[in-house]
């Protein structure tokens, strides 16, 4: 699996719920890197989604209210979405999509993570930390989008 978000200079990955800012660059790379594939999210990411599901992807919800969502499967515990992705291991890439919680229950299953780092501070309400377990393999140029700076960073767990 493969931890997939925008963080700020912070470590703020959201604001009130939803995004930090949207960057039409970063809305576009994590099209193309998600597309084909499975995305998994919490309830709150799920609600935050103006058109649902995320179109050319399975997408999985993990979160103890929700019951069913049109388009989505809903998972109650990691244990039975670990068990259901299994079968996708090395066949079909998963990502992480977010929110907070979803992401520190998920990392220790994920071997990579790619992160979106905007030059910014948007005083977030939720915050993941700095990816230290793993080894950074990848560094995009400075891209200007939206008047902002990002850089994409791609980070393998070698262990």
């Amino acid at each position: 699996m493969t931890l997939i978000m925008v963080m700020d200079n912070d470590c703020a990955i959201g604001k009130n719920g939803g995004l930090l800012c949207r960057l039409p660059e970063d809305m576009k790379n994590f099209r193309e890197t998600t597309k084909n594939s499975t995305v998994i999210m919490g309830r709150k990411t799920w609600d935050s989604f103006p058109k649902k599901p995320l179109p050319g992807r399975e997408n999985l919800i993990l979160s103890r209210s929700m019951e069913k969502a049109d388009g989505a499967r809903v998972f109650h515990d990691a244990e039975s979405l670990l068990e259901y992705i299994k079968d996708k291991d090395g066949k079909e890439r998963v990502f992480v999509i977010g929110g907070a919680e979803i992401y520190r229950l998920l990392e220790p299953y994920c071997d990579e993570a790619v992160i979106t780092r905007v030059y910014e501070n948007f005083g977030g309400d939720a915050f993941f930390h700095e990816i230290t377990d793993m080894e950074l393999s990848e560094v995009s140029p400075v891209i200007e989008t939206g008047g902002r700076n990002i850089r994409f960073f791609r980070y393998r767990r070698t262990k």
